[in-house]
């Protein structure tokens, strides 16, 4: 910093502080903070849903993001399944499993489905004419078209993806999200609304500090 109006150091997050003709001093803000003193998050990193578990909280940080995971499920982005795991703030894959591949998370809950399935008997109960709603599922092959007369739920969904493969997986797919496509499970309804401006830069500045500020205690902040 320079200048005596500099001297406190008033700019925050890394910003530059200039003194500015006539008195006073201007902060020169890093990308993605603004505000005065450089002391508000501009761009929130939690709008792109990066958190891939369904129960997974997303805290927006400043250049970054962190999720927060629920037990038996870790990683940056919630994808990674870990049965140690207690729950809480995800770790990188590579911090956490070195040298191996990460598992999909998508993946295991699909093979946790089709097992379900084989204890349920869903494949003998297919093409019996009767709907088991116990086996209407994706992973059980929709009890063989029983539930809709023959019908594949998904024959009318044009989207570039495979709807039915990201069906209810906690994200949300707008190109799914339409009456054709099941509305991707009901997925884009799940999107937490943004802090209160009023409370935000607070928020962010004053978390986890051991006192309990209730602008601040809620899902958003």
């Amino acid at each position: 910093f320079s200048g005596y109006d500099c001297d406190s150091n008033p700019c925050q997050n890394g910003g530059f502080c200039r003194n500015s003709e006539g008195g006073g001093y201007r902060c020169e803000c890093p990308r993605g903070t603004k505000g005065a003193n450089c002391e508000i998050d501009a761009l929130n990193e939690c709008d792109s849903n990066p958190c891939k578990h369904r129960d997974a909280i997303c805290q927006d940080k400043l250049g970054d993001y962190a999720c927060y995971c629920p037990a038996e499920w870790t990683g940056k982005n919630c994808e990674v399944y870990d049965s140690r795991f207690p729950g809480g703030l995800g770790y990188p894959v590579q911090k956490l499993r070195p040298g191996k591949p990460p598992l999909d998370i998508d993946a295991i809950d699909l093979a946790y489905q089709k097992e379900q399935c084989v204890k349920k008997g869903c494949r003998e109960k297919q093409g019996d004419f009767h709907c088991d709603e116990e086996c209407n599922t994706y992973a059980c092959n929709f009890d063989g078209n029983d539930c809709s007369l023959g019908i594949n739920p998904w024959r009318n969904c044009t989207a570039p993806i495979k709807c039915w493969e990201v069906f209810m997986d906690g994200t949300c797919n707008e190109v799914c999200n339409n009456p054709q496509c099941l509305f991707d499970g009901r997925d884009c309804e799940k999107k937490l609304q943004p802090c209160n401006p009023i409370y935000d830069a607070y928020c962010q500045k004053h978390y986890a500090n051991g006192h309990c500020d209730y602008g601040c205690n809620n899902a958003e902040c």
